[in-house]
């Protein structure tokens, strides 16, 4: 029988110490930054750890993993190296194995109260957390020709994280996240938790304020369609939205109506957003950049 590994491995960004920004971030914080410290963090590179810069990354790597900071938006990301695969005696004819961190628990529910408690007290506005949500990382065996087997995979661990709201709103593009291990360190952990202005705050109550008046929502709903009618009776919710921690223009944040649009083909579902005017926004990291060079005929 031929062993198949099969693993799933989903990690965002994140981070280990005050980014020398370049950023114009707001002054005047409705929402309190995040900077995720090393001093502060449960990650550890390993052994032989040495820092190097590639502008605009600072990296610390040991032979255990890599500490990225973007030093410009401040986003972090701590990844771990692979796994060792010993090599088995030559006349042992036996498979190799792996050897994976032991997970910080089975519960998922347990994971997530303990890696919020770990990045609220490493700097973490506890009234920001509106709360937790969670990936799985599995493994499993067996033969390729049967695929992915459920009952043949086991957990490798868990990943939490967190979700932000200011003011009671829904913010997109903010995150902090951790898996934890047996003994209570990261496997993985990230963050790209920015300041936010009190005016784009006020903004986006006032925006949600609006639709929650009398036809606020249906004449804003109707505005909406007349823009873009591929909407139809999909509804959305007011959130803000900044730019992403890999983006290195100007920073912004807005308040917009975020909807989405389910393909009736089955196909990919769409992301699209709002002025308070039903008027169609496209943040600037998502317009191309132009620096793109155009495919060789």
């Amino acid at each position: 029988m031929r062993l198949k590994m099969a693993i799933a491995f989903s990690i965002v960004c994140g981070g280990w110490a005050v980014p020398a920004t370049s950023q114009q971030l707001p002054a005047d914080e409705g929402g309190k930054s995040y900077f995720h410290k090393a001093e502060l963090s449960r990650f550890d590179p390993g052994a032989g750890a040495r820092r190097d810069t590639e502008w605009p990354y600072e990296r610390l790597v040991g032979d255990r993993g890599v500490f990225l900071t973007d030093r410009i938006t401040g986003a972090t990301l701590a990844v771990p190296s692979a796994p060792a695969v010993p090599k088995p005696p030559v006349d042992s004819g036996g498979p190799q194995t792996t050897s994976y961190p032991r997970p910080l628990t089975d519960n998922a529910d347990a994971h997530s109260a303990e890696v919020r408690r770990y990045l609220v007290s490493a700097g973490i506005r506890e009234e920001e957390v509106s709360g937790t949500h969670v990936t799985t990382t599995m493994a499993g065996g067996g033969p390729v020709s049967a695929g992915v087997q459920p009952a043949e995979s086991r957990l490798l661990w868990y990943t939490t994280h967190l979700d932000r709201a200011v003011g009671g709103v829904v913010v997109e593009g903010s995150y902090a996240f951790a898996a934890l291990d047996a003994d209570g360190r990261a496997i993985t952990e990230g963050a790209y938790w920015p300041p936010l202005s009190a005016r784009v705050v006020e903004r986006a109550q006032a925006f949600r304020r609006k639709l929650e008046s009398g036809t606020g929502l249906s004449d804003f709903q109707a505005a909406v369609r007349r823009q873009q009618p591929i909407v139809r009776e999909a509804t959305g919710e007011v959130k803000i939205v900044h730019t992403a921690g890999s983006y290195h223009g100007e920073f912004v944040a807005q308040a917009l109506y975020v909807v989405v649009v389910r393909n009736p083909n089955g196909g990919k579902a769409q992301i699209l957003r709002f002025d308070d005017t039903g008027a169609p926004v496209r943040m600037p990291d998502e317009v191309p950049s132009g620096f793109d060079s155009e495919k060789q005929r």
